[in-house]
């Protein structure tokens, strides 16, 4: 009898383990590592984390990044989970659907820490987390069912408490059954304004899957076959693909994008361009501005809404309004948006002259790519273009080790101050060698 869809993708993860790495999967999952902690330190504070951190409760051993002393291990992945995801400025994988893998590294960290694990087995577990959930989006479309993608939180992050705690591969198939068959996500979380829900949907579904995975480990089963009912009976049947789950092949985390700005992940190339533009105008006024994407792109990132974003949720899913703060600013930065610079006169006023072209042809040379064309007009009548097929950051033009080091220091010295940043940064580029993990995670605690 062949294995269920749960059971394939328990066994490719669990099986994941240092010694059979290579080093280009090693670096490559401490740059995950490593850009997701510079995401979180640069959100410390931020009103989501603000809101739920008292409302979850518990003593325990685990980092809050940001605040001192330790917490449970649900509030610790709750709301490091949630400021991981807040500025938008975390990785991003593409198949059949979006991820964002790097959400995975906040349960992986706390989970590890809860067990007083090592460098080595956060790499592990972080490497299994980006493997079943980048091999999710191969296997079947959650977004063509309606849902969000967050959904496979349920079905990933007992993946990754498994390998975080070294847990027998039947007790972690069960977990998977039983977080998945009931976290999922309406795809209208992220359609139109875009609410606070964006920064917690992920973080809030791997908390819950902790109860999961515990139930397994007291012998509670689940149903192993709900991902093949859905994809025989249900509505994955037209998008399932199940050589997805075939063994073999390097792991899939150093095929992760990484992101230059604290935007969608579309709006990374309009973006590179807007900036190149800015400075070629030398500050000459901009009579109006015209942006070329593809059509999901267009369709994603400027709706009627994304004209007039209503919050910061909105604004930096706004292909219109980052434009026009990139081209005003010569700058894309996480302060901009918590000083709300979308909602000023003179963004908005741009944006108003702006329009947003969809163009197929786009989408058809540039299959793998994120292309965008943006001119600009000046009041002197000239006019000013450029275009850019895959953003710097992307997988195939891929951030330098350098310069994911430099991102992680802009992100961590305002909270952390250099002299630590440096230390965190030091740390996880010889997380292999770390004995315990305490070592990184006392660096990311309040002084």
């Amino acid at each position: 009898m062949s294995r269920s869809a749960i059971g394939q993708l328990t066994a490719l993860t669990q099986n994941l383990r240092l010694p059979d790495l290579s080093h280009d999967t090693i670096t490559a999952a401490k740059r995950a590592i490593l850009d997701a902690l510079g995401c979180a330190i640069a959100a410390i504070g931020c009103e989501p984390a603000r809101i739920a951190g008292p409302l979850v409760g518990g003593s325990g051993n685990t980092t809050v990044i940001g605040e001192a002393g330790t917490s449970s291990l649900e509030r610790a992945v709750l709301l490091n989970g949630i400021m991981v995801r807040y500025l938008d400025m975390m990785d991003v994988y593409w198949a059949q659907d979006v991820c964002h893998p790097a959400e995975n590294v906040p349960l992986a960290l706390a989970c590890v820490e809860e067990a007083d694990g090592s460098g080595a087995r956060l790499i592990e577990a972080v490497t299994a987390g980006y493997e079943g959930q980048m091999r999710l989006t191969h296997l079947a479309s959650l977004q063509g069912m309606g849902m969000h993608h967050v959904t496979a939180a349920g079905i990933v992050a007992p993946l990754v408490v498994g390998k975080a705690w070294n847990l027998p591969e039947n007790v972690v198939e069960q977990a998977v059954a039983l977080s998945g068959c009931r976290q999922f996500t309406v795809h209208a979380m992220s359609k139109g304004g875009i609410s606070m829900a964006k920064a917690i949907g992920y973080a809030w579904s791997a908390m819950d899957s902790i109860l999961a995975v515990r139930l397994a480990q007291g012998g509670f089963t689940g149903p192993t076959h709900f991902l093949d009912w859905l994809a025989q009976d249900g509505p994955m049947k037209s998008s399932y693909a199940p050589e997805a789950l075939q063994p073999g092949g390097a792991p899939l985390i150093a095929a992760t994008s990484f992101k230059q700005f604290p935007v969608q992940f579309e709006l990374q190339t309009p973006n590179e361009v807007a900036l190149r533009l800015h400075a070629q105008l030398g500050g000459q006024p901009i009579e109006r501005v015209e942006i070329t994407v593809p059509p999901i792109t267009a369709k994603r990132t400027a709706d009627p809404s994304k004209f007039k974003p209503a919050n910061r949720e909105t604004a930096d899913h706004s292909l219109p309004v980052t434009v026009a703060m990139s081209l005003l600013d010569g700058k894309l930065t996480a302060a901009q948006f918590e000083r709300d610079r979308w909602a000023a006169a003179d963004v908005l006023e741009l944006v108003q002259r702006t329009t947003v072209h969809a163009d197929g042809s786009l989408a058809e040379r540039y299959p793998q790519g994120r292309p965008a064309c943006v001119t600009v007009h000046t009041a002197d009548g000239r006019q000013w273009s450029e275009f850019q097929d895959v953003p710097y950051g992307d997988a195939a033009r891929p951030l330098e080790d350098a310069a994911l080091t430099a991102k992680f220091l802009a992100n961590a010295r305002d909270a952390l101050g250099t002299e630590r940043a440096q230390a965190v940064a030091d740390c996880v580029w010889r997380l292999e060698r770390v004995e315990h993990i305490a070592e990184l995670t006392a660096l990311l605690r309040a002084a």
